[in-house]
């Protein structure tokens, strides 16, 4: 296996254009404002394609100014040929930088065979528990993944099909504390990347998997994002706006659930979670749903999944008419029972009686 020529990567952020250095440095601030502390261990997520080869270098130029230790993991999903020249490029890049690479296989057909779920949700799954598994053998306090804004409007897109509410529309999280996970290039276009590695002299991988309409993601990328683009050449912007001002509801929020739930608490179980009458009658519908689906994500970091709309509408609406004895089933084997003005969730709540 030949692999492409490599030219010597930047050596630090003097040697960029003055634009790209500015933005470098807007991404460190941003990691710095995320948590990330000088001295800590990263983990990198990089399959060679060019966001994540792109994450690599800037994150090279940036670690030796907050003596950030750079590890780098490449997950082989077993689903293409070319993933052994993927990985090996992974690892070139590695070596000229002088970071350890990691490799990890899963393989992703078997597992969905065996699960009975689809290739990518597979992948996805696998990849992320193999990269938490990197992590923690390596002691690395944050992983970093390569997302960038178009993932970010296919993100949205897709929130929106599946009817998300607001404010989880404004799309994935740039700061995941709770998983150890950062996405720093979010607002940074995939075309704005691939230049600056073009400008490097430093080749990426296209993985062919991308432009395979069987995705949903893929559809989006190839057909709606164009002509959204075609009709506000700016739509990546619009995103990045519409995300900002998700974060900032979202803050407003967390913080008016905490004062209700300070003046009403839930109660909490083995069994699961009941938001007491008390604490329903004291707020409008738009807290109530929040309420509802913060009890549903708090169950959910044990058993998975996530709540539609709709469900969390139906829910509201059965408590507003005063329905007592009823179930409703939502993701990751979860129910809502309504009772005495009460509603109780949890995997196996009580059988109305």
């Amino acid at each position: 296996m030949t692999l492409p020529p490599l030219s010597a990567p930047p050596a630090s952020l003097r040697e960029l254009r003055p634009a790209v250095a500015r933005e470098c440095l807007r991404l460190e601030n941003a990691l710095l404002r995320c948590g990330v502390a000088h001295g800590q261990s990263l983990l990198l997520a990089v399959s060679g394609g060019g966001d994540s080869t792109a994450l690599t270098v800037i994150l090279a130029l940036l670690a030796p100014r907050q003596d950030w230790r750079l590890h780098v993991c490449t997950v082989h999903h077993g689903l293409r040929p070319e993933a052994d020249a993927e990985c090996a490029q992974v690892g070139h890049l590695c070596a000229a930088l002088r970071l350890p690479h990691h490799v990890r296989h899963a393989s992703v057909r078997d597992m969905a065979r065996a699960a009975g779920t689809g290739l990518e949700e597979t992948a996805r799954k696998a990849r992320y528990a193999l990269l938490e598994e990197v992590r923690r053998q390596t002691g690395c306090h944050w992983l970093l993944t390569g997302h960038q804004r178009e993932d970010l409007c296919e993100d949205q897109l897709m929130r929106l099909l599946r009817g998300t509410g607001w404010p989880a529309l404004g799309g994935m999280a740039a700061c995941d504390p709770e998983r150890r996970l950062l996405r720093p290039l979010l607002h940074l276009s995939g075309k704005t990347l691939r230049q600056w590695l073009t400008d490097w002299g430093i080749p990426w991988s296209e993985d062919s998997s991308n432009s395979d309409s069987a995705f949903l993601r893929n559809r989006l990328r190839h057909t709606l994002l164009p002509l959204l683009e075609k009709e506000n050449p700016a739509y990546g912007e619009s995103a990045s706006r519409l995300w900002r001002l998700a974060q900032l509801d979202a803050g407003y929020w967390e913080s008016t659930l905490d004062a209700a739930l300070a003046l009403t608490p839930w109660q909490q179980t083995e069994d699961g979670i009941t938001l007491p009458r008390a604490l329903l009658r004291a707020h409008p519908p738009a807290v109530r749903l929040r309420l509802y689906l913060r009890a549903l994500r708090h169950l959910n970091r044990r058993h998975g999944g996530q709540a539609r709309a709709e469900r969390l509408l139906a829910l509201d609406q059965a408590w507003q008419e005063g329905r007592g004895n009823t179930r409703f089933q939502f993701p990751g084997g979860l129910v809502a029972v309504l009772r005495g003005g009460a509603v109780t969730f949890g995997t196996t709540p009580p059988d109305p009686k």
